[in-house]
């Protein structure tokens, strides 16, 4: 089970290619056009490459993702407005990837080390990367961060089982488990320290669920699906416990859906082709992510419970883009391709009135 799938619980390295011929524009942004109506778009740059992708995004637009660099490595990177991307650098291999940045500008990810392992990491500014540890095997990733600074993941203990993890304020790693499952893994933190992320129970039937101390485990249901590799998944979670992922439907169809205590379980439905992946949620009940359209490409959207599901667009030229992050400014991050197929890093952006 991977953020975005329901049966493998292994984070696979995102391997694209990507466009650095055109220059960037003021600040290192290239020019922005039109996407989403009320939105533009702007493509971010890379860090040398050919190749970038927006993994998250702040409140104050400071964004993180990979990047590959003109030595053809994949690295973390980390852009502000007005500026040019930052390499992270990595902890001594090879590849690195930001998956998550809080509101202090303090970053979260995954690094292969010296020795090819691949391993969570913490970056700021003052202090660089460094390794948050594991359970004793490998891989081990850092995917969420709050405002609070708790961090979580998920790590390989020593007998070969994903385990969510916790990583406190106070620097402590804390072994969630599997919750009665096969695999566990934590996607989504929110100040309250509720989680969510997805289990595997069985033949990879997965679970989406939110835990907290206060609390524990808690299930939080599927859209209908009933087969054997079927199941759901909590991709993120915000401030008022909501929870945005992917379930499969009684049709056997891949939904995105929106979760809350008073509602329940929403599917909220595609842009027309057979599946859709919720995988943010901010403050406001908005949800971004990507589904295929009635031509078969796979599109980022963003979805209001007042004009539910909408496509937010490509770089110009493209077919499929992606919506990875959304802030609680309504800024969405992610990439898009052009028409020769490159990937770019995006940031979607509302106009102003």
């Amino acid at each position: 089970m991977t953020r975005v799938a329901l049966s493998a619980l292994a984070v696979v390295a995102v391997v694209a290619c990507a466009d650095s011929s055109r220059p960037l524009g003021p600040g290192g942004a290239r020019p922005q056009v039109s996407a989403m109506s009320g939105y533009t778009i702007v493509d971010i740059g890379t860090l040398g490459g050919n190749f970038g992708f927006a993994r998250h995004i702040n409140d104050s637009g400071l964004v993180v993702g990979e990047s590959r660099t003109a030595a053809g490595q994949t690295h973390a990177f980390l852009w502000r407005p007005g500026d040019q991307m930052i390499d992270l650098g990595t902890l001594g291999g090879a590849f690195s990837g930001a998956l998550g940045v809080n509101n202090d500008g303090v970053v979260v990810g995954r690094s292969t080390n010296a020795a090819g392992e691949r391993r969570a990491f913490r970056w700021t500014s003052a202090e660089g990367m460094h390794d948050l540890g594991s359970l004793g095997g490998t891989p081990t990733d850092a995917d969420a961060i709050n405002s609070r600074g708790d961090i979580v993941g998920s790590s390989r203990p020593v007998d070969g089982d994903f385990h969510a993890v916790l990583w406190t304020r106070a620097g402590s790693m804390r072994d969630l488990g599997t919750f009665g499952g096969v695999n566990a893994q934590a996607f989504g933190i929110n100040n309250l320290e509720q989680i969510t992320g997805g289990r595997d129970v069985g033949d990879f039937f997965s679970t989406a669920f939110v835990w907290s101390e206060k609390d524990g485990f808690r299930d939080i249901g599927n859209l209908g699906g009933t087969g054997p590799t079927d199941g759901a998944i909590g991709n993120d979670i915000n401030e008022r416990g909501d929870v945005t992922g992917n379930s499969i439907t009684a049709a056997e169809e891949e939904h995105a859906f929106f979760w809350s205590e008073a509602v329940g379980m929403l599917d909220l439905g595609t842009l027309g082709g057979g599946s859709s992946v919720g995988i943010a949620i901010n403050s406001a009940r908005q949800v971004a992510g990507r589904s295929r359209n009635a031509d078969g490409h796979t599109r980022a959207f963003l979805w209001t419970s007042g004009d539910g599901m909408r496509d937010l667009g490509t770089l110009p030229g493209g077919q499929n883009s992606i919506a990875h992050a959304l802030n609680n400014r309504g800024q969405v991050a992610g990439r898009s391709d052009v028409a020769s197929g490159e990937i770019h890093a995006v940031v979607w952006t509302r106009a102003a009135p």
